[in-house]
């Protein structure tokens, strides 16, 4: 995923077919919020940037979504800072797009509740349901071209400001420093790891790498909508 300089975007809510892109942008989010939860209900840890809003969750006793949401809004407010007079009105897009995944993942919450598969094995299998999900997602919500998650758009903001920080390390570089803060106040608040374990380590390495298989699967199902997918 690239940011060109030079190049102008486009409106991404002009053009045809707005809504089924809309709706495609909306079962993605959805999609993706599941796969927090199967994450979450595993027990192996949760991926890396959903890790400090769990564990904030976990700290003042309020559901996960609201951290999230709070999260990826001051994502849109480090751009504004980074960007300063060339922050665009359309990057305040990703506020909506914040509080509405905050809002799917405790709707998904609710969906889901409990659930859970006893035995490591079973813990496993969960974790692997969620990496699918979560790169089914991210597939599907990117692919419409109308907003970028705000830790998406952070992360090109950064490349846009420093060419020598590519997308992927940039996003390694987010990743490891919410992490870290994840760590941070899991052990000062609640005395040891929560939220972080072997499964965001596998979630950091697999829902990427799984991105280009989602885009093979589900590209027919694109094209039937007279959307393009999303380039790999």
């Amino acid at each position: 995923m690239t940011c060109d300089k030079g190049e102008k975007r486009a409106n991404p809510l002009r053009g045809k077919g707005l809504f089924p892109r809309v709706c495609l942008y909306l079962v993605g989010l959805f999609i993706a919020a599941l796969g927090v939860v199967f994450a979450i209900n595993s027990g192996l840890g949760i991926s890396p940037i959903s890790s400090f809003p769990f564990v904030l969750s976990l700290i003042f006793d309020v559901y996960v979504g609201v951290f999230i949401a709070l999260q990826l809004s001051a994502f849109v407010l480090l751009q504004w800072i980074i960007l300063r007079r060339e922050f665009q009105w359309i990057h305040l897009c990703q506020l909506l797009s914040s509080i509405l995944f905050g809002f799917f993942v405790d709707l998904a919450r609710v969906i889901i509740g409990d659930l859970s598969i006893p035995s490591y094995f079973g813990q496993l299998l969960m974790l692997a349901i969620s990496i699918v999900l979560l790169s089914a997602g991210i597939f599907l919500y990117m692919s419409p071209r109308i907003s970028p998650t705000s830790s998406e758009g952070l992360i090109l903001v950064m490349a846009q400001k420093s060419p020598k920080l590519p997308f992927h390390r940039g996003k390694i570089l987010l990743d490891c420093a919410i992490v870290s803060l994840a760590l941070l106040c899991s052990i000062l608040f609640l005395g040891g790891f929560y939220g972080i374990r072997e499964g965001t380590v596998l979630s950091a390495i697999f829902i990427g790498k799984l991105i280009p298989y989602m885009r093979k699967a589900l590209t027919p199902m694109l094209r039937a909508l007279g959307i393009a997918p999303m380039e790999s």
